[in-house]
């Protein structure tokens, strides 16, 4: 036997060997055939075994794939390593270490004792007596454990006897035991765990909550992916007060940037006294967009419930438990240049309980023509056409059809150099064809059936300016300060014709007549924001428009029908101030000044440091409608107990109209989620529990609705 052996000395040994990468994911493409390096600080090698022995801080490299460990034997024939030692095997896409490996680089097999690993791309950690590497992504654990916490005792694992893994599919175990740090909480006889980052297939985890008007509460759901672009979430709620729930969540994204949601949702009150004033309740969703063959682009928002007290019950925000209707829009779009046509259908549903839905008017269909501004010739002039053809359709009353076509023209001029001037003038031609169907609204205004057209000049003229300047103010921070003033003043006029003849469908069958005068500041303070190595960041600190008009027809004609009108509108007054990056203030209002009050005043505060914290303070009056506060906190001042606290208060019955509380504890990979909702008429509780790299139900009811 003929050996070699320089004793303590570093060396390195290049060897045409091609080692199989170890616990690398699919998507890690190491270099196969890159030379082997050997470095230890005792190396031989037996040239009738063709046999390498290295001892004493071995490292094996090929490429990003290293191997250290204390000796290290390998056989060139069998393409087998054996190592022993505080062993590790690393690549890009992780770790493996233990006591002792037996590794058959050929074949991608081994085995290791006392072992631990990690997997970077789905931090995922593996320990076991005995890990078996079955091929390039397979392996088997014996009495081990799995988590995708960080450290050395993790929040939670999962405990098995048998763990077979896929990196890049699934890990399965047998005998299974849920541990929180080392405490065991659980058994499960199987458990299938995703160790992949693509969407899987699988149950999430379920939500529970009890509810004054829905009951106890369970909340299942299954997640099917059915291709790279379509997915389908199933879900089943119990509740013990009003029943099975069942709906369905379809997701999709084709070409053309076709992409759209589908969902539906069932809930039968399946018998018992608890359930004998309760019906059967249906609703569905589609909203849909994207561009089909031909340059058509689709928009579809479709809404129904069967039920108008479906809201109330599942709502889970005031904008949807506060819904007065339901309306389905389906709407085809085609361009050509500056000329665009638009047709679409829509269908409305009043969930008001004493509305006659049978009465309520639907458009089926509905078709816009519209020619955006297009100059005409080399003259300051432009011209445009809006043309809007609608078919009104109900069950039971007046039907008909409404024409309107609106040819335009204006021009823009910029006199002496700074005084922006724009007439217009257009002219609205509407005909009608209709039937009353025996209205009774209809015969009492006199509206007969049959054909109506009428149509009318409309003029307005606008002229506006702009005066700014700059003011130098530092060389860092607020560097500058720019300060605009923006009047404008418009004169329209629209003659008097008669109307009363016509039919009535919506609003836009009576046009005011108008002899107006309307003026308007704007106010602007836009600052320069200069930081030492980065580019200069400018944020508006000030907007403020007030508004008004001023009738001349009531100036002229104070003794007519109309004297009771005042001359001169409300104060229209809108301030948006971004004091800091963090800091907002907006406000809305309507101010009356012959009866010196607010018609409408609407008013916003808040802080946004961070996502997870937020202040927000509005304020809502309208004099005709209602007047309350809403507040809203985000704080993420108590780490890691996440707070979330929602109010709105009726400021005219002097009551709370809802108090909500989000409550989450977030470690490093798990969390556990708590809400409760108090309203007028229900109060309900949530209770959430979630894992890190497993999806979780957040809510009830599909997307329709639910907590």
């Amino acid at each position: 036997m003929n050996k070699g052996r320089n004793t303590r000395i570093a060396r390195w040994l290049v060897l045409a060997l091609l080692l199989a990468p170890v616990a690398a994911p699919a998507e890690v493409a190491l270099d196969s055939d890159a030379p082997v390096a050997l470095q230890a600080d005792e190396l031989s090698y037996d040239e009738q075994q063709q046999l390498y022995r290295a001892r004493g801080a071995v490292e094996l490299r090929q490429g990003a794939l290293q191997l250290n460990a204390d000796t290290v034997r390998y056989h060139v024939p069998t393409s087998t390593a054996e190592a022993q030692g505080q062993v590790r095997l690393t690549d890009p896409a992780g770790y493996l270490h233990g006591e002792q490996m037996q590794l058959n680089l050929a074949q991608e097999t081994g085995s290791v004792t006392a072992a631990r690993g990690f997997f970077s791309a789905y931090n995922v950690h593996l320990w076991g007596d005995v890990i078996e590497k079955q091929g390039p992504q397979r392996y088997h654990i014996r009495q081990g454990a799995f988590t995708t916490c960080n450290g050395e005792v993790p929040d939670w694992k999962f405990g098995a006897r048998e763990i077979d893994v896929t990196v890049g599919g699934m890990a399965q175990a047998r005998h299974v035991r849920f541990y929180l740090h080392d405490v065991p909480v659980f058994y499960l006889p199987y458990l299938a765990y995703p160790v992949k980052t693509e969407r899987e297939s699988g149950f999430l985890l379920p939500l529970a909550g009890y509810s004054d008007n829905r009951g106890l509460q369970l909340s299942l759901a299954y997640y099917q992916v059915l291709a790279d672009n379509q997915d389908l979430t199933l879900f089943v709620d119990h509740f013990s007060k009003m029943g099975l729930g069942t709906g369905a969540e379809y997701r999709y994204l084709f070409g053309g940037d076709n992409r759209g949601t589908l969902n539906l949702y069932y809930i039968s009150s399946y018998g018992g006294a608890a359930y004998n004033d309760l019906s059967d309740r249906f609703a569905g969703r589609w909203q849909h967009w994207g561009l089909l063959p031909g340059r058509l682009r689709l928009t579809a928002d479709a809404e129904y419930v069967s039920e108008i007290d479906y809201f109330d019950d599942f709502g889970s925000v005031a904008d949807e438990y506060d819904k007065e209707e339901v309306e389905s829009t389906l709407a085809l779009n085609r361009a050509w240049g500056d000329l665009n046509l638009t047709g679409l259908v829509q269908y409305t549903k009043d969930l008001e309980p004493l509305v006659d839905n049978d009465r309520m008017l639907q458009k089926l269909p509905e078709l816009h023509l519209n020619y955006l501004h297009s100059r005409l010739g080399t003259t300051a002039l432009y011209g445009g056409f809006d043309g809007v053809a609608t078919q009104f359709w109900r069950r039971e009353g007046s039907r008909g059809s409404r024409f309107e076509a609106r040819p335009h023209l204006t021009g823009f001029f910029l006199a002496g150099g700074a005084l922006e001037v724009e007439p217009r003038l257009a002219y609205r031609q509407r005909l009608y064809f209709s039937s009353a169907h025996e209205d009774a609204d209809w015969a009492a205004a006199g509206i007969d059936d049959g054909f109506e057209q009428t149509g009318n000049w409309e003029f307005s003229t606008r002229v506006a300016t702009r005066l700014d300047r700059v003011f130098q103010l530092a060389d860092s921070g607020l560097t500058r300060l720019k300060h605009s003033i923006e009047p404008e003043v418009t004169y329209g006029y629209v003659p008097n014709r008669k109307q009363s003849d016509l039919p009535w469908f919506d609003p836009a069958d009576r046009i005011d007549h108008a002899n107006r005068l309307s003026y308007a500041l704007v106010n602007r303070l836009v600052g320069k924001f200069v930081t030492a190595g980065q580019q200069p960041l400018y944020r508006e600190l000030v907007y403020l428009r007030l508004a008004q008009d001023y009738d001349l027809w009531l100036d002229r004609h104070e003794r007519s029908q109309r004297y009771d009108q005042e001359r001169f509108s409300p104060i229209l007054t809108e301030l948006i101030l971004r004091p800091t990056a963090f800091w907002y203030v907006d406000i809305d209002a309507d101010y009356d000044p012959a009866g010196k009050a607010f018609e409408y005043f609407n008013a916003e505060t808040g802080l946004e440091q961070s996502f997870d914290r937020r202040l927000a303070l509005s304020y809502r009056y309208d004099r005709d409608d209602a007047e309350y506060l809403a507040t809203r906190l985000q704080a993420d001042l108590l780490k890691p107990l996440y707070v979330t606290y929602e109010q709105r208060f009726d400021c005219r019955q002097r009551q709370r109209l809802e108090n909500v509380v989000y409550l989450e504890y977030r470690s490093q990979c798990w969390s556990l989620f708590v809400g409760y909702r108090d309203r007028q008429d229900d109060q309900e509780i949530l209770v959430r529990f979630a894992l890190g790299g497993v999806s979780q139900l957040n809510r009830s009811g599909s997307r329709l609705g639910g907590f």
